[in-house]
C-alpha cells in the first residue's frame, strides 16, 4: 500500500486579487506620505527654533543698558554686582526672578523688580530699600541699624547714630534678624508721637520683658510690661505737654490713666 503526499502550495504561489493588491499599495503610499509630512513638520519646527535661538542670542538682543532706581544706601556698583546682569549679556538669559532674589540678599533691600525692554535692550532694576528706625550698640561702640521688622541693615561707626537706641538687645550681623527681644522696643518706637519722639533717645528692654524710655533732658518713663502701649504712650505725650518735666527722675505708667512722677532733688 502506498501513501501519496499532497504538497501544500506556498504563500507566494497563492494568487492575490488585483483589487486587494491595489488597496495594499494605496495604504503603503498613504503611510509614506504621512511619514514625509511628519518629517517636514519636525524639520520646520527645528528650523524655527534654531532661527529663534540665533536671533535671541544675537547682538540685536543684548543688554545695552542697565538702569538702577530707588536706592539711597546701596551703591549702584553693588547692586549691579549682586544682580548678575551685565551689559552685552543676552536678554533671554536674564532671569527676572533670580535677579530679584539676588538683590533681596542685600541687607538694605526690602524688595526689587527687574524689567526687561526687549526693543531698547534696557534692563531696569527698581529697588525698594528698608527704612532704618533704631540702632543697637556693639561691644566696640559701633551701632547696628535695624528696620521696623528687626532686620539688621548696616554697621555704623562710633558716635551718634541719629536714631533711637535700643539697650539690652544683642547686636547681630547685617542681613540677620535680631530676634523676638527687639520686637516690643520696635513697637514702642513705631507708636511714638512726633512730640514724644523728639524727647526719647533710647528704649531699654528689660530682662523681665519690661520697657523703659530714656528721655531728654532727664529721666526715665517706665512703661512696665508692653501692654496697652497705645494708651500708655498717649498719656506720656499728654503728660510731657501739660506738666513741667524739670528734674524728672521717673514717670511710671504701669497703669495708663495713673501716671506717677518722681523728681531729682
Amino acid at each position: 500500500m502506498s501513501i501519496r503526499l499532497l504538497d501544500r502550495p506556498g504563500a507566494d504561489d497563492v494568487a492575490v486579487d488585483p483589487r486587494i493588491q491595489a488597496r495594499r499599495d494605496e495604504v503603503s503610499r498613504d503611510q509614506q506620505r504621512r511619514r514625509r509630512r511628519r518629517l517636514i513638520a519636525i524639520g520646520a519646527v527645528v528650523a524655527v527654533l534654531a532661527l529663534a535661538f540665533c536671533i535671541s542670542h544675537s547682538a540685536a538682543f543684548d543688554v545695552d543698558q542697565i538702569v538702577v532706581t530707588g536706592t539711597a544706601h546701596v551703591s549702584t556698583d553693588q547692586l549691579l554686582e549682586a544682580s548678575g546682569v551685565r551689559v552685552g549679556q543676552n536678554l533671554v538669559d536674564v532671569d527676572a526672578d533670580a535677579v530679584r532674589a539676588r538683590l533681596r540678599s542685600i541687607p538694605w533691600v526690602d524688595d526689587a523688580r527687574a524689567e526687561i525692554d526687549w526693543w531698547s535692550g534696557v534692563v531696569r532694576l527698581d529697588v525698594t530699600e528698608r527704612v532704618p528706625v533704631a540702632a543697637v550698640a556693639t561691644a566696640d561702640a559701633q551701632w547696628v541699624v535695624s528696620d521696623a521688622s528687626g532686620h539688621a541693615l548696616a554697621v555704623l561707626p562710633p558716635g551718634g547714630p541719629g536714631l533711637i537706641a535700643i539697650e539690652n538687645v544683642a547686636p547681630v550681623d547685617p542681613g540677620s534678624d535680631f530676634g523676638p527681644g527687639i520686637q516690643a522696643p520696635l513697637e514702642v518706637i513705631a507708636g511714638l508721637s512726633s512730640g514724644l519722639r523728639s524727647r526719647v533717645f533710647a528704649v531699654i528692654a528689660g530682662t523681665d520683658g519690661t520697657i523703659q524710655l530714656r528721655v531728654l533732658p532727664s529721666g526715665v518713663v517706665d512703661l512696665c510690661q508692653p501692654e496697652q502701649l497705645p494708651e500708655k504712650l498717649a498719656n506720656a505725650t499728654t503728660w510731657f505737654a501739660d506738666v513741667d518735666d524739670t528734674k524728672l527722675a521717673t514717670l511710671k505708667l504701669c497703669v495708663p490713666d495713673s501716671p506717677v512722677a518722681t523728681r531729682l532733688p
